[in-house]
């Protein structure tokens, strides 16, 4: 007769019922970061006045935590967790559908929220870094209290060409706000400075706006980098350079959150309206149109056939605007661009502006541009009166653009905008640089640069438009002479005042 549980020995039985051992969970820190010998010095040069990079390693040499200091302290923890941990999670975000996320800010690709995804490896590091410990861990770190239960997690992937540009990351949530924003990163083991990808911090000027990148953490696979949004915490991810357009910047990014309590009220330094060009009356002008425009557009003929396009598109792009002779003349002048102005800041702006010779041919066409004689050219073109105009020669170089900031908008009105390319380069889209117009987030239309063609566009309230950041992969720089004109206002208009 077989035996059966309660024939066993009492001790025999006691061992039978004591519970499985559970298993080793999926992921887990490298131990060293939770000793005291790690996180006391840490924190307190974390949370110091430091002045100058600090590097602690372990005593194995298989963990390092490093803190730059300057222009804001931010950390990087490198070997933090089981490599094959994470080949395995970078092959689960594989399988996942991939958005491009593209505006004047940034373009790369992004996972959806990685909150509820069920999947084995992306579920286990969104539980751990939701966890008490390391939750604690942050906190120790960093001097800054957190709450449990908020986490933000999204995977992206940067591509050549693909950037984010300078933000701040200071975002609030009703009672709860971005406090620590965090960057696991995936890239493959080569990944090296010529790449790009770096995490760039911006200093601050004396009125709290970024001024110039004055330090970088390079990506590297299997290091966390981490710090404290806010006011003084303007950053970037540069530009991805690889040579291997199969080669991508992996990452997985998020904010823990805190309390609005605990922050000490700050607002940001408002921007000046004077950041952008001045609208001025038109000046006198006596010059015939002929001197300057290509006898193709003085017709009556063509002007009404231009406007027509106008006042159904809103927009018309003529071609050859300039007589070639004198288009030939401007671009054989001495280069304006020498001693020109790199304006900013960059949460706003980055593009050269000149002052061409007073005597140059480049000179007196900007007067004609800003004349009563060319506003009565463009009434004819596109039926609408002007009263003033503001005016920038500009020059877009490798790593420029413009930017849409709630503070600082341009006048609405007529845009106008010379295309000065000194080559007749067909333009392509994926070196960027193209003018975007866009009303709630969707694109009304693109112009991108082409040797001395006009450009007009009717850009009404609810209208923005940005210069898209130029790539490294561009081979020529866009310049050209851009141009808002104010509208005089209808009679109906001033009726509706009275």
């Amino acid at each position: 007769m077989p035996a059966t549980e309660m024939d066993q020995p009492a001790e025999k039985r006691q061992r039978s019922d004591k519970p499985a051992t559970p298993p080793a969970p999926l992921v887990s820190i490298n131990p060293w970061y939770l000793t005291p010998d790690f996180t006391v010095p840490f924190r307190e040069a974390f949370t110091s006045s430091l002045s100058s990079t600090y590097t602690r390693t372990s005593p194995s040499s298989d963990a390092s935590g490093t803190i730059v200091a300057h222009p804001f302290h931010t950390a990087k923890l490198q070997n933090i967790l089981p490599p094959a941990f994470l080949h395995a999670l970078k092959q689960e975000l594989t399988s996942l559908t991939w958005h491009e996320r593209s505006n004047d800010l940034y373009t790369f690709h992004q996972t959806d929220d990685l909150a509820l995804n069920p999947l084995t490896h992306i579920k286990a590091l969104r539980d751990y870094l939701a966890s008490d410990q390391f939750v604690t861990l942050m906190e120790t770190l960093t001097g800054t209290q957190l709450a449990r239960g908020h986490l933000d997690m999204a995977a992206q992937r940067y591509k050549k060409g693909n950037h984010l540009l300078c933000h701040d990351d200071d975002v609030h949530r009703g009672q709860m706000a971005r406090r620590i924003a965090y960057i696991i990163y995936l890239v493959d083991e080569q990944w090296s400075e010529e790449d790009g990808g770096a995490l760039g911090l911006y200093s601050n000027d004396s009125e709290g706006q970024p001024g110039e990148v004055v330090a970088r953490l390079l990506p590297e696979f299997n290091s966390m980098g981490f710090f404290l949004t806010g006011l003084v915490s303007f950053h970037t991810v540069e530009e991805i350079t690889v040579r291997d357009a199969n080669r991508e910047r992996w990452s997985v990014t998020g904010w823990f959150y805190g309390p609005t309590e605990s922050l000490v009220a700050q607002e940001h330094p408002p921007l000046s309206p004077s950041l952008l060009p001045a609208l001025l009356p038109f000046g006198e002008d006596s010059a015939d149109w002929a001197q300057w425009v290509n006898p193709e557009y003085l017709s009556e003929k063509s002007q009404d056939r231009i406007q027509d396009m106008f006042l159904d598109q809103s927009s018309v792009q003529l071609q050859q605007f300039i007589a070639p002779d004198v288009y030939a003349q401007i671009l054989a002048e001495s280069d304006p661009w020498s001693t020109a102005t790199l304006l900013g800041p960059p949460h706003l702006r980055r593009y050269l502006e000149a002052t061409p010779a007073p005597a140059s041919k480049l000179s007196a066409l900007l007067a004609f541009l800003r004349s009563s004689s060319f506003a009565r050219l463009l009434a004819k073109l596109t039926s609408i009166d002007t009263v003033a105009a503001a005016q920038q020669l500009r020059r877009f170089e490798h790593g420029h653009y413009t930017l849409i900031h709630d503070e600082v908008q341009e006048p609405f009105g007529l845009d106008v905008t010379l295309s000065l390319q000194p080559t007749k380069t067909e333009w392509e889209d994926s070196w960027g640089g193209a003018t975007h117009y866009i009303a709630d987030k969707d694109e009304l239309l693109r112009i991108t640069p082409e040797a001395n063609s006009l450009s007009l566009v009717l850009r009404d309230e609810g209208t923005l438009r940005f210069v898209k950041f130029l790539n490294h992969m561009a081979p020529v720089s866009r310049q050209e002479v851009a141009m808002v004109f104010d509208i005089a206002p209808s009679d109906s208009d001033s009726d509706d005042e009275e």
